[in-house]
């Protein structure tokens, strides 16, 4: 493995072991993202202690043998931001937040794509709650305890669709028998306002309700006025304690998500140049932030193309501004029992969403209804601490039904594709930990997965034809609609064709399609932790994971497979005021799962998934934390990762625009992209951050500064040049005044200090011939008011 060898790692966790230090500081649990107007420490002025619930039993941070980072509710209002892209301390995650939701990448695994047919690497649980829709995962963040990101595969604990890791969102619980709450606003430039708060009522010593809330808006960050936002939610919980042994917490939340949808920037066209045997690109010269829809985007759009190498006229302009009109539902409850034998957890759940979009961000007209109910319920027993062997039984079920209409045009293409997915896996798992000696644990875990899954669809694609040369730089192109039965001109018979204008015909290919699957997976771990000193921790761990198979319109794809190791040691020193922690991974893909736009079998232009072989992740992260004073604090976070596709093979029926090998193979093409870096895996990543506390009497002024550097990546699936950003550095800074209890606080802060657009997410568009790009949030900076009681 890179950087460090394993005895170095041993050798190094000794060393710090043996440096005088007391047991950690007494835990201290977090308040509510409100409840923040003091910094939080540990005794003497120490660090703090936090408590998670990674492995489904709390447990302070430091001593939970796993790779794991939190951000607290407080870092979370600190940030300024709202959402996943808050999460830029994580140096693992890399988040591109797009018109329909988060792209969640962990050490180069995710997805680039939000279809129903395919499901996220990395596995994204609300409360305790598995939310199978990477469009779904929005409107959650306000009043939080904290999130947590496993890094690495879940496959015990969290079962199908964690290969890259999981995160958990853990909203504030109701506190019993206690009246508080607190509110935030804040505003800032593109007219942004930022509200959150939170009530909470004691119903008698043993019951408590908390209301909560968020609302977001701002413009557009382009200057067509795309990725306004105008959203809002809410979430109620009533918390009982029935009796000293049975509690029951009741939940329900509803968020919408409203505003234009996300925009992108044309970042030039492409065309096959037949003498020189290759694609040309003719650069659109736009800036960052130009946006689709102006009229220079427009005018560019519908301009001939590289060279004058495209026939006739090009495309028409986009039909309208994006939108967004997403409305999610949710209810759940969680039963605990206190047993002689453990804790009994009963979690039942329903999750509703119903998404109507409207996106151009790929460069072309994509419309998309859809409806999603899943249901899930999960039993779980968790041992009582101290015994010589601790144990986490557990059951779960799962069961999803997607209706989906998506409906796309590039002009000469037009696409409708109408499908019922319908998922239904149960589960169980058990894991065990064996206390050896009181400074030596093994730890062994099962779990066995189902997946049923079918699906139906019907695929209709309409294809113009120039059959007179002369026509074709004036020939007319088909209209966006949101439905077939819109078009102006239709065959009447599949594979069947009619005129459509002089010179011009119409052509229908009908795709209908039906398929069911089962697979079955069983996932393991095995872990061995060891106590080095009073406040230090090796563990080293091996671990499977699986993400389920699926369908695509014109074939299956095979489940993903992976097995990951890991060998990392937990440090605090010097008085609790120094932490140290490094992990070094190594994970080993199999079939791995890859969305993308391109070309199916049955001529469709869309998103498709497939199995293109194996790669390789592996490398070293170090994180530092240290309280010189009691008044300031330091971070340091360092990442070196080295991801490769060690096989990456795939065909595809039309010439493809990559940065590959390619073979004509017959009718088909096949790419071949290994030795490849993974995409969105910059080699490098640093975070440094500083906070400084200066008290004022009853006052004090806290200073806030972070920034995050990130080496060159891949953004998008070809590895074509318009695809790979450059290094970034991004900055933040914060500066608030209030109260030393946290009563109140007026704050300022600013985001990007460099006003560096740099690119998230690009890809070529076929059948259009453009290329597009996604670009980063611009410098935004403002003012928060905040106040508890």
């Amino acid at each position: 493995m890179a950087i460090f060898s394993c005895k170095t790692l041993l050798r190094l966790s000794v060393a710090m072991a043996i440096v005088p230090a007391p047991v950690l500081a007494q835990t201290a649990q977090p308040g509510g993202a409100g409840e923040t107007g003091t910094v939080e420490t540990g005794d003497n002025g120490g660090l703090v202690d936090i408590v998670v619930t990674a492995q489904q039993r709390g447990e302070n941070l430091q001593r939970a043998a796993v790779p794991v980072s939190v951000v607290t509710g407080a870092d979370l209002v600190k940030s300024g931001t709202t959402g996943l892209g808050a999460l830029t301390s994580v140096p693992a995650l890399q988040v591109a937040a797009g018109g329909q939701g988060n792209l969640v990448f962990i050490r180069g695994v995710g997805n680039f794509s939000f279809l129903p047919s395919s499901d996220p690497a990395a596995a994204f649980n609300y409360d305790g709650i598995y939310v199978g829709r990477s469009s779904s995962t929005v409107g959650n963040f306000f009043d939080l305890e904290r999130i947590e990101v496993l890094k690495g595969p879940q496959g015990t604990l969290y079962g199908r669709n964690a290969t890259a890791g999981a995160i958990n969102v853990l909203p504030v619980q109701p506190k019993l028998g206690e009246t508080s709450g607190y509110a935030m606003a804040s505003y800032g430039n593109y007219d942004a306002i930022n509200a959150e708060g939170a009530v909470n009522v004691g119903l008698g010593d043993n019951a408590g309700f908390r209301l909560s809330g968020s609302y977001t808006k701002h413009d557009g960050y382009l200057r067509d006025g795309t990725t306004a936002d105008d959203s809002g939610a809410v979430r109620a919980q009533l918390k009982v304690e029935l009796s000293p042994a049975l509690t029951v917490r009741l939940s329900a939340d509803y968020a919408h998500q409203g505003g234009v949808a996300g925009g992108a920037t044309y970042l030039g066209k492409y065309a096959f140049d037949a003498t020189a045997g290759r694609f040309v690109v003719t650069p659109s010269g736009f800036a960052p932030g130009e946006g689709l829809s102006t009229p220079a985007a427009s005018a560019y759009r519908t301009s001939n193309g590289a060279a004058g190498t495209l026939p006739g006229r090009f495309l028409d302009p986009l039909a309208r501004l994006p939108y967004s009109n997403f409305d999610i539902y949710g209810a759940h409850a969680q039963i605990d029992l206190q047993t002689s034998i453990g804790t009994l957890t009963l979690i039942p759940a329903w999750r509703h969403a119903r998404k109507d979009n409207f996106n151009v961000q790929s460069g072309q007209n994509v419309g998309n209804l859809q409806d999603s109910d899943q249901y899930s319920v999960e039993a779980r027993l968790v041992s009582n601490p101290g015994r010589r062997i601790d144990y986490i039984l557990g059951a779960y079920y799962f069961s999803e039904r997607i209706d989906d209409d998506t409906h796309n045009s590039t002009g000469a293409v037009a696409n409708f594709l109408t499908a019922r997915y319908t998922t239904k896996s149960p589960s169980a798992y058990a894991r065990l930990t064996f206390h050896a000696t009181d400074w030596l644990r093994f730890t062994g875990g099962l779990r066995y997965t189902e997946d049923r899954k079918t699906f139906t669809s019907l695929a209709r694609t309409l294809q113009l034809s120039c059959t007179v040369p002369a026509n074709c730089p004036t020939m007319p192109l088909m209209p966006y609609t949101r439905t077939f039965g819109e078009q102006p001109v239709r065959p009447a018979v599949n594979g069947g064709t009619a005129p459509f204008a002089p010179g011009v015909i119409v052509r229908l290919l009908e795709t209908p399609a039906a398929g069911s699957a089962k697979t079955d997976k069983l996932t393991w771990r095995g872990a061995v932790e060891l106590d080095v000193g009073p406040s230090s921790m090796l563990y080293a761990s091996a671990e499977t994971g699986y993400r389920a198979g699926g369908f695509n319109n014109d074939a299956p794809y095979a489940p993903e497979n992976i097995t990951a190791y890991t060998i990392g040691m937990k440090n605090r020193f010097f008085g609790n005021r120094f932490q140290l922690n490094a992990e070094l991974f190594d994970w080993k893909y199999k079939d791995q799962q890859l969305s993308f736009l391109g070309i199916d079998g049955t001529g469709r232009v869309g998103v498709i998934t497939r199995n293109i072989g194996r790669s390789s992740i592996r490398g070293a992260e170090v994180e530092a934390l240290a309280r010189p004073l009691a008044n300031t604090t330091l971070r340091a976070a360092v990442q070196y990762v080295d991801a490769t596709y060690k096989s990456f093979v795939y065909q595809t029926p039309a010439r493809p625009f990559v940065g590959c090998n390619v073979t004509p193979t017959g009718a088909l093409f096949t790419v071949d992209c290994s030795g490849k870096r993974l995409f969105n895996s910059p080699k490098w990543t640093l975070n440094l951050a500083a906070q400084q506390v200066i008290p004022l009497g009853d006052l004090q002024l806290t200073i806030d500064a972070d920034t995050q550097y990130r080496s060159s990546r891949e953004t998008g699936f070809e590895y074509i040049a318009e695809e790979r950003q450059g290094a970034t550095w991004i900055s933040n800074a914060q500066i608030s005044l209030g109260q030393a209890d946290g009563r109140w606080s007026i704050a300022a802060f600013v985001r990007n200090i460099e006003n560096d657009r740099y690119q998230i997410y690009a890809t070529p568009v076929p059948g259009s011939n453009l290329i597009a790009g996604i670009d980063a949030t611009p410098r935004t900076y403002g003012v928060r008011l905040a106040t508890r009681f």
